[in-house]
């Protein structure tokens, strides 16, 4: 979707089979590049920066999200971190699944929550953070939370 935006795309993973995985998910687009690298070590600054699924999975939640806040350029960039809230467990989502459709369309998301199900991140982690402006929306019957950061 940023691409599509015209924003230069740059995707960071330590998972090697993910990125290839988003290599071939984007094979028909040019100039997105994927790097493999904990984002902990990136020095560059970016207008946008998107994070799904991460928090979830790293040890030490506030220092991560300070980091990926530092990533930002200034204070009119944006971070948006995607999350599976507590509601995304196996079940909720089987629960979404009314017909052979609706399947193929929330099968990545029976995935996620197998993956991610006890794992959710609560708000509380962005309490943490002093100095940003933070708006939460929730979506697919509340299963997954994108949050909008700014600096202050």
């Amino acid at each position: 979707m940023a691409h599509r935006l015209h924003y230069h795309v740059t995707g960071y993973d330590l998972d090697v089979v993910s990125l290839k995985v988003a290599k071939l998910l984007s094979s028909r687009l040019k100039d997105i590049h994927y790097i493999h690298q904990d984002f902990h070590t990136i020095h560059n600054k970016f207008d946008v920066v998107s994070a799904t699924s991460l928090l979830s999975v790293v040890e030490n939640k506030t220092e991560s999200l300070n980091k990926l806040i530092d990533l930002l350029k200034n204070n009119d960039a944006t971070l948006i971190i995607i999350e599976p809230t507590e509601k995304m467990t196996v079940k909720n989502v089987q629960k979404t699944i009314v017909d052979f459709k609706t399947f193929w369309l929330y099968k990545g998301l029976l995935l996620w929550a197998k993956a991610r199900e006890g794992k959710a991140v609560s708000t509380e982690v962005f309490e943490n953070v002093a100095s940003i402006e933070i708006q939460h929306q929730y979506h697919i019957n509340d299963m997954v939370r994108i949050t909008y950061i700014k600096k202050n």
